[in-house]
């Protein structure tokens, strides 16, 4: 199972989440050229473990 990015994250890119992942799965990182024109942040699917750190 994958998790998602819900209500309380959409439309903001707080980074709490990214800074407690253990694998760096969730996607712009502050230093990826993406980062400035995303409106939210992403899980990669392939890369998360599902260990729940994120929620």
């Amino acid at each position: 199972m994958t998790f998602i990015i819900t209500d309380p994250c959409l439309e903001t890119k707080d980074t709490a989440c990214v800074d407690v992942c253990p694998v760096d799965c969730i996607h712009p990182k502050k230093d990826e050229p993406e980062f400035e024109q995303a409106t939210m942040l992403y899980i990669h699917p392939e890369e998360c473990i599902d260990c729940g750190a994120c929620v």
